[in-house]
């Protein structure tokens, strides 16, 4: 099956509409990257490239993206910061109504988001966050 990478265009949109978010803008500033500098000033967020597959439908050729979005808090030895930094993040992308340089964002998905104790040391926390999307251009 052939297929149409908008991978980059998506990730360009995603990071343009979460920076754009004041609520995000809140809790990380201007830290949302595709990157992470040598001294990183947390919190922060980072997109991950955006993995694709070919996809095909009727009058439609595209790209699957799975999209994988990294969230980092440090300072509460409980989850809570990090839970709610992925809350707004996640509220933002779900279901997101994109505008993509290229082609069009059928849908986009959270699918689960995951916890854990970041190695940075004590009260250091990371989330992943995972979404799946299609975005496509008509033939």
């Amino acid at each position: 099956m052939a297929g149409l990478d908008l991978g980059q265009p998506v990730a360009s949109a995603l990071l343009a509409h979460l920076r754009s978010d004041p609520a995000l803008g809140a809790l990380v500033g201007e830290r949302v990257r595709d990157y992470v500098r040598a001294s990183e000033e947390w919190p922060f967020l980072r997109l991950d490239p955006v993995e694709t597959a070919p996809y095909e439908a009727e009058g439609w050729i595209g790209c699957t993206c799975r999209i994988t979005l990294h969230a980092f808090v440090r300072g509460e030895r409980s989850a809570g910061a990090i839970q709610r930094l992925a809350a707004v993040a996640t509220a933002r992308l779900d279901e997101a109504d994109l505008a993509l340089s290229r082609g069009l964002l059928l849908w986009i998905a959270h699918e689960r988001s995951l916890f854990v104790p970041d190695p940075q040391g004590p009260a250091s926390w990371h989330a992943v966050l995972r979404f799946a999307a299609v975005a496509a251009e008509s033939v």
